[in-house]
């Protein structure tokens, strides 16, 4: 009995590992997606300027986010890079379809929005 427990913590454990987002986003200028994406990256594409991000959903579903930075498009982000190299990008980035994952990427971390939380939205 006692090493199924701990076979079971053991499986929680490495299942909570796998939703932690301690790490900070790395930031790549690149000429082209890459194929494949790195999860916790973000590609910026453009130069002189930026005009478009992908990076991988962080919900663990692999899905690649293609966002656009041209203020003409609709929807439309903005992004700011701090001088620790950490992306913000605003608003927040709302998947309608796949797995309707809802979040911002502030300071290069994630945080994801969830409904009718009393303190705000939780980081990770």
């Amino acid at each position: 009995m006692k090493e199924l427990i701990r076979e079971a913590r053991k499986r929680v454990a490495d299942l909570m590992a796998g939703f932690r987002h301690d790490q900070s986003y790395a930031v790549q200028h690149v000429p082209e997606i890459p194929d494949p994406l790195e999860a916790r990256t973000i590609y910026l594409l453009g130069t002189p300027e930026t005009w478009s991000v992908a990076l991988l959903c962080p919900c663990g579903c692999h899905e690649t986010i293609h966002i656009s930075l041209l203020p003409n498009d609709s929807p439309s982000w903005s992004l700011h890079i701090n001088p620790r190299n950490e992306p913000t990008l605003k608003p927040s980035i709302w998947r309608q379809s796949a797995c309707k994952s809802h979040f911002f990427l502030r300071n290069g971390r994630i945080v994801w929005y969830v409904k009718n939380m009393r303190h705000g939205p939780r980081e990770r």
